[in-house]
């Protein structure tokens, strides 16, 4: 059972330690920060918020777990950190996101929406203010040039990289077997015989374009390449012959006439075959490489503070338990 936004909050259980004195106030504690980079801080409302929002369309025993909360925790501490890095060095280097690039991608996402309500009541469910989404949106914008900026010294592989590359991963680039498919996607198999039988009048292609219900049937029922073990329903086929059809197929979508038009073995392709591939991959493996070095460059002339006592005091439970609790203190 999923815990709706109503019913799911956060109860801060605040360690007292013995050599402190108490806290008088919540909001003195809400306002504490619980982490700070250089000057960049969240404070334990604001983490309490965004831990509430992860945890919130998990069932109720994992919202509660342990094991789960750290990680949710964790990760939302070091998003934090990135984003604030990123900030940081935003600033240092002039990168900002202008009010005309800003507006036009709210405009472009707001027009996804069928109308003004739809977008806003996605927000509410996010338990977001437009001002808050339109802020996000904009660090968001921010990171994509940051990442842009960081990443513009990375050259293209060279040939003779792309084809090192290639022969020394060459498993990786292993294709499996597969097949070249046309088929009729059909009801029943009452009617998938008589259309089987139709086939000695009439050609497949054109039995698709009439009969087919699946979109593939406006296309001649042209499917194309299946790797085996892709779908199970779809393993008979690599035993049928070539441009024969075989017997009608139950699928929860329907029941299927398949023609095999051609058959590849399990093989790696040739490197012209996928060298845009290759240099894809490449170059996503020096983006990463220069991206972390980034974070490293940056964590080394940052200050980077975490309360980690007030960061674990912060407890979840369901407002069913805390209604109980409430009822057992009176």
């Amino acid at each position: 059972m999923k815990i709706s936004n109503q019913l799911f909050k956060l109860l801060l259980a605040l360690f007292v330690l013995s050599h402190t004195s108490c806290f008088k106030k919540s909001n003195s504690v809400n306002s504490k920060p619980v982490i700070k980079v250089n000057e960049n801080e969240m404070n334990l409302k604001e983490f309490a918020v965004k831990l509430s929002m992860r945890l919130k369309d998990l069932d109720s025993l994992a919202a509660k777990d342990p094991g789960v909360n750290q990680r949710t925790k964790d990760e939302i501490l070091n998003q934090f950190i990135i984003r604030s890095l990123m900030i940081d060095w935003a600033v240092k280097n002039k990168i900002e996101v202008t009010d005309e690039e800003l507006d036009k991608e709210v405009s472009h996402i707001r027009s996804l929406y069928p109308d003004d309500l739809s977008f806003r009541r996605v927000l509410a469910d996010e338990g977001l203010s437009f001002a808050d989404w339109r802020h996000n949106l904009m660090l968001n914008l921010l990171e994509k040039k940051v990442s842009k900026e960081i990443n513009k010294k990375i050259k293209p592989p060279t040939e003779e990289e792309m084809k090192s590359f290639y022969n020394e991963n060459k498993d990786t680039f292993r294709r499996k077997e597969r097949v070249y498919v046309y088929q009729i996607v059909l009801k029943d198999e009452a009617r998938a015989e008589f259309i089987k039988n139709s086939l000695k009048k009439e050609s497949f292609s054109e039995l698709a374009k009439k009969y087919s219900l699946g979109p593939e049937g406006t296309n001649e029922g042209r499917v194309g390449w299946i790797e085996r073990g892709t779908i199970d329903f779809y393993d008979p086929i690599f035993k049928y012959p070539l441009n024969q059809v075989g017997d009608p197929i139950k699928t929860p979508f329907g029941v299927l006439l398949v023609k095999v038009e051609k058959k590849q073995p399990e093989t790696v392709p040739p490197f012209e075959e996928i060298k845009s591939n290759i240099q894809r991959r490449i170059i996503e493996l020096k983006e990463k490489s220069e991206y972390v070095s980034w974070i490293d460059t940056q964590l080394r002339s940052s200050r980077v503070y975490k309360d980690v006592e007030l960061i674990n005091s912060l407890k979840v439970e369901t407002q069913g338990q805390a209604q109980g609790q409430k009822n057992e203190k009176k």
